[in-house]
Parts: structure tokens; sequence; C-alpha cells
């Protein structure tokens, strides 16, 4: 028994020693190289502020639009001051006519055009129906849908002026116009984000999924290097021959440090922005987590499965750099054709960023998000432990050093 005992110390001291060596020799890699170690610090915050400024103005304002007034009229001079007034909307330019428009819209100089044909004014005041033409250009959803919206509001807020303010002179009570005019009302409530700001809709999202492609990065980077330069017996010695222990010291890093700015994301938007979690904390807090251990997982098994810095990099940029376009942010997975919907199911970015947007601005309590979390967890895990033991059937062969 004491044979066993002392047989089992000397292996757990083994690995002590071994775990302490690995670590002490990545970090020692990692002070040594100065683009390496700001992959995992400055260089992802520095891109996370830049994504912020971009969409901190959180709503788009004084986009360019033309008007081609052909009525000339107090009222059509009225409605193009009331457009200008708008908080989205900025009259830029004044077109003689529609060849004159359209030019400006294929200049860029305008987004969209309005046109008030003759005989407007005359038309409501005689109380005949009416129409003034918009024209935008749809290349540019984001700009039509928010100069819409307020092309519509400015036209309807004058006509229902013009229409109450005649049935006042006809003797009707204010009151009464108002419910003449408009007997159903339609109440719209908007949820979740209610000024259709952009810096809640695409910062929330983007950040996330900017880091995960750092993490595969940094993970396929710190790994292939050693298949590249062939350093693979120096690896494993400091592990102790241990692959599980060596791959492990590779990653404690790139965990640390990612799971700290995800803390720092979480911290700066909801409390220095005042986005506060509307609700499961206990959900929200373990998918970020999750998901730099998904991504961890992820870049393991790239490597293993390639051998190739090139190749795995390669794949890399395949899996990760277009993985916001399939994660339904921009467009709603339901929508997507059933292989665009798989393959987007396939990525652990989609179930993070949906348990996200349920948890954090529209109050899902923490177990709306189980299933989202075992996913995660299990992207975690088989990854990890199909690309462990990949490397550990194959990477130890000199066949597989050296690769560019």
């Amino acid at each position: 028994m004491n044979a066993v005992a002392t047989a089992a110390g000397r292996a757990d001291g083994d690995r002590a020693a071994g775990a302490g060596a690995s670590l002490a020799r990545e970090w020692a890699r990692l002070r040594a190289d100065f683009w390496d170690l700001g992959m995992l610090s400055w260089i992802p915050l520095l891109l996370y502020l830049l994504i912020w400024l971009i969409f901190s103005g959180a709503i788009a304002r004084d986009i360019p639009v033309a008007v081609i007034d052909q009525d000339g009229s107090a009222l059509s001079r009225q409605l193009t001051r009331w457009l200008d007034a708008s908080p989205g909307v900025a009259v830029a330019a004044t077109a003689a006519d529609g060849p004159e428009a359209m030019r400006l819209l294929r200049q860029r100089r305008a987004y969209g055009f309005l046109l008030i044909p003759r005989g407007f004014e005359t038309d409501l005041l005689a109380g005949r129906n009416t129409s003034v033409n918009w024209f935008y250009n749809a290349q540019f959803s984001s700009h039509a849908g928010g100069l819409l919206r307020d092309v519509r509001t400015v036209a309807s807020t004058l006509s229902a002026g013009v229409e109450m303010s005649a049935r006042a002179k006809r003797g009707v009570s204010s009151v009464q116009a108002a419910q003449q005019f408009e007997p159903i009302r339609a109440r719209l409530v908007t949820l979740y984000n209610e000024n259709t700001s952009y810096e809640s809709f695409l910062t929330l999202a983007l950040i996330p999924s900017m880091l995960q492609i750092f993490v595969v990065l940094a993970v396929v980077t710190t790994i292939g290097r050693e298949l590249k330069d062939g350093t693979v017996p120096e690896w494993l010695a400091a592990a102790r021959g241990n692959w599980a222990g060596a791959v492990a010291a590779k990653l404690l890093f790139p965990l640390l440090a990612f799971s700290l700015q995800m803390l720092l994301f979480l911290l700066f938007f909801a409390v220095w922005r005042g986005w506060a979690v509307a609700g499961g904390m206990a959900a929200l807090v373990p998918a970020m987590l999750l998901l730099v251990l998904a991504y961890l997982g992820v870049g393991v098994l790239l490597i293993g499965a390639t051998l190739s810095l090139r190749n795995a990099l390669s794949v890399t940029a395949f899996v990760t750099a277009p993985a916001f376009a399939y994660a339904g942010q921009g467009f709603p997975l339901i929508g997507m054709p059933p292989l665009a919907r798989a393959w987007a199911e396939a990525l652990p970015l989609t179930h993070y960023l949906q348990l996200q947007s349920r948890h954090w601005l529209a109050g899902a309590p923490w177990r709306d998000g189980v299933h989202d979390l075992l996913l995660l967890a299990g992207f975690a895990v088989g990854c990890g432990a199909l690309g462990l033991l990949l490397l550990g059937k194959r990477a130890n062969a000199p066949a597989a050093w050296g690769k560019s």
C-alpha cells in the first residue's frame, strides 16, 4: 500500500511540476513576443473600442435627402421645413426634376428624394386627396427604414393638421375633429430597444463576434507554431509528456484574457452605459465563459485536424469571419434556407447571441437559456476533446513538424 501511495504521490508531483513548467514556458514565450501578447490584450480591446465608437451615435441622424417642389406653395414649403426639422433627415438639396434628383442619389449626396406635385396645396385646401411621392435608395436598408419612418410621420402630421383645421372651420370642435379623423388609433409600443439604437443592436452583437475570432486565432497560433518550428518535443517535455497538460497550459492564458474581456464588456455596457441586464444574469455570465471555452475547443480541433498553421488559419477565417452573418442578428434564422440554417446552428456564436439577446435586453429568465448553455458546453467539451485526441495521435510524429 505504501508503494502504491508513493507511486501515486510521485505521479501527482510529476503532473504538478509539468503544469508549472508548461505555464512558465508559455508565459516566457508570451512575454518575449510583443504581438502575441498584444493579441490577447490591447489589440482586441482597441478593436472593441473602435466598434463602439462607430455605433456610439446610436441613431442615424441628418441623413441627406433632396426635394422636388413642383408646387412652390406655402404648404409645400412647410412640408419641406418639417422634413428638414425631423431628427433623422436633412434636406441637403432641392432638385428641379427627377433626373437631377437621381444624379444626387447616384453621387451619394442624397439617399432619397421627395416629389411634391403641382396643385398640392390647392387639392389639400379643397378637401381632395393628394399625394407626395417618396423615392429612396433601397441599397442601404438602415438608411431607408429611418428615412421612410420620418417621411411618413411628417406627411401624416401635416395631413392631419390640414384636415382638422378644415373641420374646425366647419364648426366641429377640436376633440370631435380628432375623433372623426382617427376613430381607430393604433398604439405602437416598442419593446427591448425603445429608441431603435444601433449601439445596443449592433455593438452588443459585434463585440462577441470579434472576440470569437481572436480566441480561435490565439489557440491556432500558439499550438501551430510548435508544429511549424518543430518544438513539439520540448513542449511535451515541459509537460512531462502529458498532452492534456501541454494543451491546457496553452489555453490558460487565452482563457483568462478573453474571459476578462467578456467581463469588461458586460461591465462597460451594463454599468457605464446603463444597459442593465434585464433578465437572467445567472444564464448570461456562464454563457460568456462558455463562449470562450467553446471557441478554445474549436481552435484545438482546427489545429489538431490540419496539423498546419497556415491551413488552420485559413479554416479559422472561413469559420469565424462570416459567423455574425449567420447568427440571426441581421437576418432571422427562421428565414434562412435549410443549409444556411444548419451552418448557423453549428456555430457557437449563434447560440450565444440568441441567449444574449433574450437575457440582456429582453429580460428572459435564466431557465430560458439552459438549452443554449448546454449547447455551448457541448461545443467546448466535444471540440476540445476531439482536438486533443487528434493532437495526441498525430502531432508527436516528426512528419507533422516543420509544416508552414
